[in-house]
């Protein structure tokens, strides 16, 4: 599979692309980027002929509704809109269940949710009136299938994406900050996610069904920072390869280790999908429902939806709960309003948070969520079947986490020290840490080619980690 972590991509598809976007007429280039995505898509699905009809026929739809003729009343005007967004997402709620709960040779496509995602995204911008029309059908299906983020993301809406392509051009900075953030989420991905899904894999094998405390603890921290790791890689990633073309996104993390409640740190790992929900559901559903009312209504669905994107089992739901808790309590209790108890009430809840997420993300990963309860209960009971030390030896990497570890603490002065240079610090020095970070990027690029690219083929050819419960990783 076509993925921005493949060697296809890297060293083929990247290096002829760029010239076919960038040294183009300024009025073809959104074109070619349309025709690009088009083709990577289809080499991303090379061997799921379905899944290309699937999303073929979607994204022919949106085009088919939004070049039609205009409609003669308001009432068919949101009757076209309601149609289009339904059938996107009953399309993939369909494909999720057939793919995740039915044995049949039916293989879920990959990027179906950005696509839907983009559709219900444009959808609604276009009744709103809040969009530029492309000037072709090309130019939407671009949108619907932009390939930098139709994998892992972020979430780019339909209003944003049409102003960003619209002058793509070639700016040294951008290419330098572009090359930055690709190695980056590089080594995110490869070096530190394939190693921790490959340690999760470890400890839930050679544990068998007991479960020491110690062992309990490693699972929950290395599921969260799994999570953290590849999907904010997957963002850098993206934001990366889109800066090389010459568009800029913003942002798609926030402070998670500093955050204060669950619910925020959760989404502090895709700030974008909290800004699309809460730009298309909760903004709506309070201007319908007024007051706390609309608040509380607008919780619940966001976090029905962000469980049911990761996974469509309704377990999640319950095994969330406490995310949900919390994320009410601080909707309706002004207590982090108050400067006396900032501080105290961060002290508190962030290991309390930090311990929630990694107990939901490890549910994520495991074939029946529920069996995160059956962990918990063995590692509180007396029976063992194998030393601590037995297990803690059988994993793979063992040294390389401890050395992850210790630059990961030096890591947050680190990135407090860049965030201040930027900012308080002359031009000179800012370029002669900038030369500085890159060049130390660029060692850690290419040992992770080197070292861990050989360990993780596949984990690099497919855009979500490939997580076999039971199994030792190879």
């Amino acid at each position: 599979m076509m993925q921005l972590t493949s060697i296809a991509f890297l060293f083929l598809f990247l290096p002829l692309s760029l010239p076919l976007i960038l040294f183009l007429p300024k009025a073809y280039r959104r074109l070619s980027l349309s025709l690009l995505s088009i083709l990577w898509y289809v080499l991303a699905n090379f061997n799921n002929l379905w899944g290309i009809l699937q999303i073929g026929a979607l994204v022919f739809l949106t085009a088919l509704i939004a070049y039609l003729p205009p409609p003669r009343t308001i009432g068919a005007a949101k009757f076209r809109t309601a149609f289009l967004i339904l059938t996107s997402i009953a399309s993939l709620i369909a494909a999720r269940i057939v793919g995740e709960h039915l044995d049949t040779s039916y293989v879920y496509p990959a990027g179906l949710l950005f696509v839907t995602l983009g559709i219900v995204s444009y959808a609604m911008d276009r009744a709103r009136g809040d969009v530029v029309r492309p000037r072709n059908p090309l130019e939407l299906i671009g949108y619907l299938l932009f390939f930098p983020t139709l994998m892992v993301g972020p979430v780019v809406r339909s209003k944003h994406f049409f102003d960003l392509t619209e002058e793509l051009s070639l700016k040294p900075t951008r290419l330098t900050d572009g090359i930055r953030l690709y190695m980056l989420g590089y080594i995110k991905r490869l070096a530190v996610a394939a190693v921790l899904m490959r340690a999760l894999q470890n400890l839930l094998h050679y544990s068998e069904t007991i479960f020491s405390p110690t062992i309990l603890i490693l699972l929950l921290l290395c599921s969260f920072f799994f999570f953290y790791f590849y999907i904010t890689g997957g963002a850098d990633l993206a934001r990366g390869v889109c800066a090389i073309y010459g568009i800029p996104l913003t942002r798609d993390r926030g402070n998670v280790l500093t955050s204060t409640t669950p619910d925020r740190m959760l989404y502090g790992t895709t700030l974008s999908l909290r800004n699309y929900l809460f730009d298309y559901v909760r903004y709506p559903l309070c201007r319908v429902c007024k007051g706390r009312r609309g608040r509380i209504l607008s919780i619940l669905l966001i976090y029905c939806i962000t469980v049911l994107v990761f996974r469509t089992r309704l377990e999640l739901l319950l095994l969330g709960a406490p995310i949900l808790l919390f994320a009410l309590l601080t909707e309706l209790t002004p207590v982090r309003k108050l400067p006396s108890l900032k501080f105290w009430w961060r002290l508190l809840l962030s290991p309390i948070s930090i311990f929630l997420c990694s107990f939901f993300t490890l549910s994520l990963l495991l074939p029946k969520p529920s069996d995160v309860f059956l962990l918990i209960k063995s590692a509180f009971s007396s029976e063992t079947n194998h030393p601590t030390r037995y297990i803690l030896g059988a994993i793979q990497d063992a040294n390389y986490l401890g050395l992850l570890l210790i630059l990961l603490v030096l890591f947050l002065p680190w990135a407090l020290l860049r965030h201040w240079i930027f900012r308080k610090a002359r031009e000179r020095t800012a370029l002669v840490f900038s030369i500085c970070e890159i060049t130390f990027l660029f060692v850690c690029f290419v040992l992770t080619m080197i070292y861990f690219l050989p360990q993780f083929p596949t984990y690099a050819e497919y855009a979500y980690g490939i997580f076999r419960y039971g199994e030792v990783a190879p």
